[in-house]
């Protein structure tokens, strides 16, 4: 990565696994100071060692569900109120699933649409205001292919998607 990402202020959902932990990699090895979040914290403070060795300028380590919708706000404030802004969001948690949509309950698949779709929501709701109030920011929500063509066995998580 360039020198673009030296010392930016990365928030990164999902980072204690998959895609969000190499992400969190990249970003360490650029020099981001980084927020990363997901529901596992003994998996985050391992990532959050491997930042470090890596060149983070630094990392927090922020547990967030964002089925938690409730949550949201208060976690963006406490942020804040360590970091002053953040630079990059990267909205990449996410949970999947896998069956056919006559076996798939209605409660599986408001799960998916509230951490999928409605956390990403309300994370980017609560932190935009200070991204707007320093004029400046990036949003960046990770997908998946599979929320443009579907795939078998992949109807609900295709929705969230």
């Amino acid at each position: 990565m360039s020198d673009y990402f030296k010392n930016k202020r990365v928030w990164l959902t999902g980072a204690s696994s998959g895609i969000g932990e190499a992400l969190a990699y990249a970003f360490a090895e650029a020099g981001a100071h980084l927020i990363i979040s997901a529901r596992n914290e003994q998996e985050l403070n391992r990532v959050a060692g491997a930042c470090t060795n890596l060149g983070a300028a630094s990392v927090l380590v922020q547990p967030l569900d964002l089925a938690q919708h409730d949550t949201i706000p208060g976690i963006v404030e406490k942020v804040i109120r360590q970091v002053g802004k953040v630079d990059i969001l990267l909205n990449n948690g996410g949970i999947s699933q896998r069956s056919l949509v006559k076996d798939t309950s209605l409660e599986v698949v408001k799960n998916l649409m509230n951490v999928n779709f409605f956390g990403t929501v309300a994370l980017t709701k609560a932190l935009l205001p200070n991204m707007l109030t320093h004029q400046l920011g990036h949003i960046v929500t990770i997908t998946s292919l599979t929320g443009k063509f579907g795939s078998p066995m992949r109807s609900a998580y295709a929705a969230s998607k």
